[in-house]
């Protein structure tokens, strides 16, 4: 039995890594998506990521994981006036927004008519 806390070691470590490996690959997969469904989110034949853009140009996406085992991940876009925030949950594939920002805009978007220039 020589050695045979040196192998345990070893092969506890070799997990552990893989695990990590895993959550990282799913992690940067809901981000993935998550920013994917917000940006693409249509009505008509309008997305919700050029309409904001257009509202706000200038801004930054960003993504993060809120609740990890409910499958919510948070993703905003960001300009110096306003910061619009979107919760994606990844199992259900649904759009709710997280901040009051994001509730107008989700309003405004969903009220202009298809090919209308965004209102402020």
């Amino acid at each position: 039995m020589k050695g045979t806390p040196l192998r345990l070691f070893i092969l506890f470590f070799c997990a552990a890594g893989s695990l990590l490996i895993l959550q990282s690959a799913f992690d940067s997969s809901d981000h993935g998506k998550a920013e994917r469904a917000v940006r693409n989110y249509k009505i008509g034949d309008r997305q919700l990521g050029p309409y904001l853009e257009a509202r706000a140009p200038g801004g930054v996406w960003t993504t993060e994981i809120t609740h990890g085992c409910r499958g919510i991940v948070r993703t905003r876009y960001d300009v110096a006036a306003a910061h619009y925030e979107f919760d994606f949950d990844v199992p259900g594939h649904t759009i709710h927004p997280a901040n009051e920002s994001g509730k107008q805009a989700l309003e405004a978007f969903a009220t202009v008519p298809d090919g209308g220039a965004p209102h402020d």
